[in-house]
């Protein structure tokens, strides 16, 4: 039984299993090749390869499709096949070759095809696509398109420049806490609503600070021997007269307009009753 292996057998296991996976792999994909050579799916009555193996031999739409170029590949580079089965290239890659061959319509010569083969082995998929991207000179695309679809979803395409993913990468890295995925959409809305909300948040915070200095219009700050308040004009701040750690809000009837030198005061006089009262927390807690 698997879970009587230890730590060490598992892995062995697995490693040996995948070494299986892929020989099985590179020989799906020579009998593929040959379906394709004999255009066996017209002897069961498909029109293409891609249905033949969709709905005769049970593929998912992209397994499949991933299979076919693949397959497509080995029969002009025998060489493929050991490549496959080695796991030196993955059909990630194969795919991404095909789909360059075709962007680049019949002008991609047999000997840079097999050229191409040789150079993406042990390479990620991302190293792959920059290497073929520059090997066939392909087009960079820079316009965005939006696909509105039916269920009222949109189809993003844009292209970002080396230093916006950059930057998108590592914003990602900073949100995985709060977003507990690497799902680019939940991101996006992720970043749109926190940003979104801190500007409607600002836009909320100057409205009401312009309503406490309508209302006010002089320093409050009123003494509370001589019961005199202060009214002067220059350096006006806004104060809250609940500090905030002490569960105050941002409503009106807690702001009041303070000048600097009254302002710094108060400040001054609230930090000494939070040291305070954290001492006194910490004593008797």
């Amino acid at each position: 039984m698997i879970s009587k292996l230890n730590n060490k057998e598992l892995d062995q296991k697995i490693k040996s299993l995948a070494k299986a996976e892929n020989r099985l792999l590179a020989l799906v994909i020579e009998h593929i090749n040959e379906a394709d050579r004999r255009k066996l799916y017209l002897d069961f009555n498909y029109p293409n390869l891609y249905d033949y193996l969709v709905k005769e031999c049970g593929y998912p739409g992209g397994s499949a499709q991933r299979r076919i170029d693949a397959a497509r590949l080995l029969a002009i580079e025998p060489k493929l096949k050991a490549k496959i089965e080695s796991g030196v290239i993955n059909l990630s890659q194969t795919t991404l070759l095909q789909k360059a061959f075709r962007e680049k319509d019949q002008r991609v010569t047999l000997e840079q095809k097999r050229s191409l083969i040789a150079k993406i082995c042990d390479k990620t998929v991302n190293e792959s696509q920059i290497l073929i991207a520059k090997e066939l000179d392909l087009k960079i695309k820079v316009n965005t398109k939006a696909t509105h679809q039916k269920d009222g979803s949109v189809r993003l395409e844009m292209t970002l420049t080396k230093e916006q993913w950059e930057s998108f990468q590592k914003a990602q890295g900073l949100a995985s806490n709060a977003t507990q995925t690497n799902d680019l959409p939940t991101l996006i809305k992720y970043l749109s609503d926190k940003f979104t909300k801190q500007k409607e948040g600002s836009a909320a915070t100057v409205a009401v600070k312009k309503k406490v200095l309508q209302r006010d219009q002089c320093c409050q700050y009123k003494d509370e021997r001589t019961n005199q308040v202060c009214g002067s004009r220059w350096n006006l701040h806004i104060d809250h007269i609940k500090p905030k750690w002490a569960g105050g809000t941002d409503d009106l009837e807690n702001l009041r307009v303070l000048c600097q030198k009254h302002n710094l005061h108060v400040y001054r006089q609230q930090a000494g009753i939070r040291t305070l009262s954290k001492a006194q927390d910490n004593f008797f807690g």
